[in-house]
């Protein structure tokens, strides 16, 4: 629940306050056309203004330029703006989230959470059902571990971090503060390495590193991060992965990253800050990817790249290319008839 006052007091750098009742408190957030008097509703146009006002919600947020549509509105709703959606809805929608419900539904620590005696618990800390946390691992304050994780010895968990149901984190493995892993992903799980032997037959190259975990990171469900072989494989702060996501053994993730589905890379490669990539993409071994690098979906690196820019394409090409690329690729057998006409006209076949 959030009040119209809080909105106002607290996060006037990110919404314009137009006028209404202050008063207004929203218990929920819907879309217009679901909403009611207790909820806060998001609007970006004339057309979603008309629908939430024939609902009367408490609060109302508006894109910028369609706030002076909110000029009749009743007194009992409460109206402000934002100039960017996203932003509005990021810092709003956080006061909505039960998410924790679900973790505490069972009391604070389940009887079923099998804990080592050398684990060490902070304070606050949640364990779900049948959760399992490894000797001498280290669970920070105010944790949120869900049922059937597993934390394997010697890990590390930072504050306020939440690990959903189903999570594997592997020893030895380190996990910042804030971050939240969501179902299904495995942090540490061995890279896959091996080396053929006398015979042929592939011999196993054990992993003895680790994963790195920076501050302020989320990773979706279904990932799969391989621990490094004798260093560290690092996901620095403030990174963000989608779901089924592969980050290999020994790599390096720069911080503030975002990674959306389907990204894959091969180990021992490192990617710098601020990297963004469309769904899809991959990234091949022993590479080093500079900074502000944002690569279109579907997109395939084999070689260093070391400056700024979007690329997109396989090959990798900057991304203006790489779309002319494409568009020619579906005239390609035109272009192939067209260049025989003229070999054969030139007498050059």
């Amino acid at each position: 629940m959030i009040t119209a006052e809080a909105i106002k007091s607290k996060h006037s750098d990110v919404f314009t306050y137009l006028h209404g009742n202050l008063g207004s408190s929203a218990a929920n957030c819907r879309v217009p056309a679901d909403s009611c008097s207790a909820s806060l509703v998001f609007v970006s146009d004339a057309q979603q203004i008309a629908q939430a006002f024939s609902h009367q919600p408490a609060i109302i947020v508006c894109l910028s330029t369609v706030s002076d549509s909110l000029k009749a509105a009743n007194d009992q709703t409460c109206c402000f703006s934002v100039k960017v959606m996203p932003v509005g809805m990021a810092t709003l929608l956080k006061y909505f989230d039960r998410k924790s419900a679900r973790f505490t539904q069972w009391g604070q620590q389940h009887p079923t959470a099998l804990v080592h005696p050398d684990a060490r618990l902070g304070s606050e800390v949640c364990l779900g059902p049948y959760c399992v946390i490894g000797a001498n691992a280290v669970i920070g304050n105010n944790c949120l571990i869900g049922a059937h994780a597993v934390i394997e010895n010697d890990a590390t968990i930072g504050a306020r971090t939440v690990i959903h149901p189903q999570v594997f984190i592997g020893a030895g493995c380190e996990v910042g503060a804030d971050c939240e892993i969501h179902p299904h992903t495995t942090v540490g799980g061995d890279g896959f390495g091996y080396a053929p032997g006398p015979d042929g037959r592939a011999r196993k190259i054990s992993h003895l590193g680790n994963v790195v975990i920076g501050n302020d990171v989320e990773i979706g469900s279904n990932c799969a991060i391989d621990r490094a072989t004798l260093t560290s494989t690092h996901i620095r702060a403030g990174t963000k992965l989608d779901n089924i996501c592969h980050i290999a053994h020994n790599c390096d993730l720069g911080e503030d990253g975002f990674y959306t589905a389907g990204f894959m890379m091969g180990g021992s490669t490192r990617i710098g800050r601020r990297f963004m990539t469309g769904g899809n993409s991959v990234v091949t071994t022993h590479v080093t990817v500079g900074d502000n690098v944002t690569l279109s979906g579907r997109s395939s690196v084999t070689h260093d790249v070391p400056d700024p820019g979007a690329y997109g394409g396989y090959p990798l090409q900057p991304l203006a290319d790489a779309m002319r690329t494409a568009a020619s690729l579906g005239k390609l057998n035109e272009i192939r008839k067209n260049l025989a006409r003229v070999m054969r006209h030139l007498n050059l076949t």
